[in-house]
């Protein structure tokens, strides 16, 4: 008989496998409606990446445009972040939509490294309706006193010129667009939106977001 230790040194000799999930499986998981579309879609392209040419490869084929499709709606309007806080003076709520942009840029130091920008819709009670562009790091070129002008393109309509002004604090980072009525009924017939705006010594970058799926009802 062998000892203890040589025992235990054998039962750990060898790794066990884990049953690869057949084809057959992948395509009965890729089927089943009581699954997440987006459990079902990685079913389904497991199968088509492993089991090419297998007749379940074949016969999943016909179900994965459904399945995407199912995925890209269920995310519609997911990358939104609603909140909503009570002013203090008014005793009124305030609502706030953000969503951050697609795309980055990376400028030059000190501002150095990727980053995002974001769109802001703000009702306030008493501040009024604001629709609110701001980056992380960096100088926007727009002053509070004389404000400026901005390009915003919604969709695959021509570009728009609104014009712009910045925080009564000075801050460079944030610019408020004026026209909030305007710009937000153009932005809920697209999916995307894409803003350039001038930036001390980076150019005029423009920022893209995704709009789609905006629920004006999270911000009466």
């Amino acid at each position: 008989m062998p000892s203890r230790k040589k025992a235990e040194a054998n039962s750990h000799s060898a790794p066990v496998a884990t049953p690869a999930i057949t084809p057959a499986q992948l395509l009965v998981d890729a089927k089943n409606a009581e699954r997440t579309p987006a459990a079902r879609l990685y079913s389904a392209e497991q199968l088509v990446s492993h089991h090419l040419g297998s007749a379940e490869e074949k016969e999943v084929g016909a179900l994965l445009p459904e399945l995407r499709e199912m995925v890209r709606k269920e995310s519609i309007g997911k990358q939104w972040r609603y909140s909503s806080s009570i002013d203090d003076m008014t005793s009124k709520t305030s609502n706030v939509a953000y969503v951050s942009s697609s795309n980055t840029h990376e400028f030059d130091f000190p501002y150095a490294g990727a980053q995002h920008a974001s769109l802001t819709l703000r009702k306030h009670p008493r501040h009024g309706n604001d629709v609110i562009f701001s980056i992380e790091r960096g100088q926007l070129q727009c002053r509070s006193y004389d404000g400026c002008r901005i390009m915003v393109r919604f969709g695959d309509a021509e570009p728009r010129t609104y014009k712009a002004v910045g925080p009564e604090d000075n801050s460079s980072e944030t610019l408020f667009i004026e026209g909030y009525a305007d710009f937000t009924s153009r932005m809920k017939a697209v999916d995307i939106v894409r803003i350039q705006a001038n930036t001390f010594r980076q150019g005029a970058p423009s920022w893209e977001f995704d709009v789609s799926g905006f629920n004006p009802d999270k911000m009466k």
